[in-house]
């Protein structure tokens, strides 16, 4: 019941700094202009653009990106022996799609509090960078305690080029992005750990996070985007809470 509490919290503060995101970048002028300033910068730059592509993890409905996430999943999940947890883990990347396509196109307006040539219509938040932070979340829930940082630190990394791909093309701004990796945390961290799934304390979580935000600042350093580190920073954030739990189940011998 403890942890439980616990996630759910860490859940709702995840839920309510996307909301802070949204009313800051869409609903004000200043945000509106530094997230649109901050997209017309990397509109066009040259990038891995074309690798991005040509490995299939751009778009949402490639069935790479499922395929590959699903399958680390269920092998990784039998091997943590995580039991019927994994069919959640299953699930939420899919439910966390859905539901910034309906939040998009459905739910969230935006106003024209500036003038802008180009994405002038909603696209907060990214369906696009939900689904590609929605498989790593899910791997990273299902995978052994050992691999679960490593897999948080690459895929901070990961949502970073995929981001830095998705502003290039005039797909999604910065806060799309960011407010999609919110939402995908606060789905993903819900599902309980069985009896078997341990975690991290908060300090080595931190480390985790600290690890994980060095090569979205160094690829900052080497692009000169600072937007990629804000967005590389967030998503070792999300993906390194996402190894919190207890080290140790009660009732569990001490050895």
């Amino acid at each position: 019941m403890k942890e439980t509490h616990a996630r759910v919290v860490v859940s709702a503060l995840l839920l309510l700094a996307g909301v802070v995101v949204y009313l800051v970048a869409v609903w004000t002028t200043r945000g509106q202009t530094l997230d649109q300033r901050a997209f017309d910068g990397m509109l066009g730059s040259d990038s891995w653009r074309m690798v991005l592509h040509r490995f299939g993890f751009y778009t949402v409905t490639d069935p790479r990106l499922w395929a590959v996430g699903g399958s680390a999943v269920i092998v990784l999940g039998l091997i943590a022996r995580r039991g019927a947890s994994i069919l959640a883990l299953l699930i939420l990347p899919v439910v966390g799609v859905v539901a910034a396509r309906l939040l998009r196109t459905v739910i969230l307006p935006r106003p024209e509090l500036i003038e802008i040539v180009r994405a002038g219509f909603n696209t907060f938040p990214s369906g696009h960078t939900a689904a590609a932070a929605g498989c790593v979340a899910a791997v990273v829930r299902a995978a052994p305690r050992p691999l679960s940082p490593v897999i948080a630190i690459g895929g901070a990394m990961w949502l970073t080029v995929v981001g830095q791909g998705l502003m290039e093309v005039g797909a999604h701004r910065p806060s799309d992005i960011i407010g999609s990796l919110l939402l995908v945390g606060a789905l993903l961290i819900l599902p309980p750990g069985t009896r078997f799934d341990t975690g991290y304390r908060p300090l080595s979580v931190l480390v985790v996070i600290g690890v994980g935000a060095v090569g979205p600042l160094l690829w900052w350093a080497h692009t000169g985007h600072a937007v990629l580190a804000v967005i590389g920073v967030v998503a070792a954030g999300v993906f390194g809470l996402l190894t919190l739990g207890p080290t140790r189940r009660s009732g569990s011998r001490s050895r």
